[in-house]
């Protein structure tokens, strides 16, 4: 606003020293005039400016009745043709003025005009300026904090729903999460945490309460036995060796038990490092245990298959499903291991699984009706799924065609046919 004030007070400067300086202007061979050019009247409402003549040798012309000097640096510079125009500001008898000199013939014109109007009307721009920027600070100050507290609001419910959930441990999903933009996006991701965690808090109490019912009848039967020894020691030589085989055996089931708690343990807690490896290859040296073992014949076809993980928890999954068949086939009855494409599959010729626990034989503790009066833990086919799922694979079983199970592990392939 201060450019645009001044360059008003310019332009009225420049056209009313041209008007002076045309009016000054004499003739070629016309005698030279002592006093000042008469000046043409001003229109009505234009300023007219203060003005003095100023002679090349430094001589001041005022107009009739004017008796204040303005400064005449440079301005006999002008007249004698050895200074362009220029404008200056000066304060003059207490009047600050912005003057502007030009040639006018001999002679240079000085035209002044006063400041005050204008620095007065930028002082009120100033003050009217720092008004409306306090007021809108303030305002903006307030629109602000409204805004910041919407927009927490979330932020807030989703910290109270933490602070609650660390006092209460009652992990159920109860963040608001109908917002579309990122905090809505992130109760939608804290819920899911929530569900996750709530998840697998349940699968622990779970794992522990299956674990204490498993451990508990090993655990028993091993102390009866015992028992009955330190009850009646009149037993039989034979009686006692019976007991002692007994106890024997319930604590070998129950330490495979804790063993394979251990395994599941290992693998939630912690991920392995995959690299890439033949799928055929482990297949191959766990049918090679497992018929060492075993004394059982493994009918072994494969193609060359690279996939991407572990191979001990890969050997270890595929040597559960090859003693999974074993203890559901009989002696005389081959086992069929086939790997392609990243898939391995055992097929056993037994007596199959009923179709209602097709679904759940890779469940934690499952045991078929059928497989209660056996030994195991139920933990082996949850192995298997688990080294799956923890190499981004499934782990299926479906009833075989002719009878007997097919039991196999899916894995996401690298190369085939290698």
């Amino acid at each position: 606003m201060s450019s645009q004030l001044h360059g008003q007070v310019d332009k009225s400067l420049r056209e009313r020293a041209g008007a002076l300086a045309a009016i000054g202007r004499r003739p070629s061979g016309a005698p030279r005039r002592a006093r000042p050019p008469r000046v043409a009247p001003a229109k009505l409402g234009e300023a007219t400016g203060y003005i003095q003549f100023v002679t090349a040798n430094g001589k001041v012309t005022l107009l009739p009745g004017e008796h204040a000097r303005l400064p005449t640096d440079s301005a006999a510079a002008v007249a004698a043709g050895r200074h362009r125009a220029f404008f200056s500001e000066a304060r003059v008898q207490g009047t600050q003025v912005r003057i502007y000199t030009r040639r006018a013939g001999a002679r240079a014109v000085q035209v002044a005009l006063s400041l005050n109007g204008t620095n007065h009307v930028l002082w009120w721009i100033r003050l009217l300026f720092l008004a409306i920027s306090s007021v809108a600070v303030a305002g903006a100050a307030v629109v602000a904090l409204f805004v910041a507290r919407t927009v927490l609001r979330p932020v807030r419910r989703l910290t109270a729903d933490a602070e609650r959930i660390a006092a209460t441990r009652d992990f159920h999903p109860v963040t608001d999460d109908r917002r579309t933009d990122e905090l809505g996006r992130l109760a939608r991701a804290f819920n899911t945490m929530l569900a996750a965690l709530a998840g697998s808090i349940a699968a622990q109490r779970q794992l522990v309460a299956d674990a204490s019912h498993e451990l508990r009848t090993p655990l028993t039967t091993a102390r009866t036995s015992l028992e009955s020894m330190q009850l009646h020691p009149e037993m039989s030589e034979s009686e006692q060796r019976q007991s002692i085989d007994a106890a024997v055996v319930e604590l070998a089931e129950m330490t495979h038990l804790i063993d394979e708690l251990v395994e599941l343990a290992r693998g939630d807690a912690q991920a392995s490092e995959h690299e890439p490896v033949r799928l055929d290859d482990i297949a191959r040296e766990a049918v090679l245990v497992a018929a060492r073992r075993a004394d059982r014949e493994f009918r072994f076809e494969h193609e060359p298959t690279v996939v991407s993980g572990a191979p001990a928890e890969l050997m270890r999954a595929i040597s559960n499903l090859l003693d999974n068949a074993v203890k559901w086939s009989s002696p005389e009855d081959p086992i069929d291991v086939t790997v392609a494409a990243g898939v391995c599959r055992v097929r056993d010729y037994g007596t199959g699984i009923a179709v209602q626990d097709l679904p759940h034989v890779f469940d934690r503790f499952y045991r078929a009706a059928d497989a209660r009066t056996l030994p195991g833990s139920g933990l082996g086919l949850a192995i298997v799924r688990q080294v799956a799922e923890a190499h981004r694979g499934t782990a299926m079983a479906e009833a075989a065609p002719g009878g007997g199970t097919i039991m196999s592990v899916r894995l996401p392939v690298i190369r085939a046919g290698v």
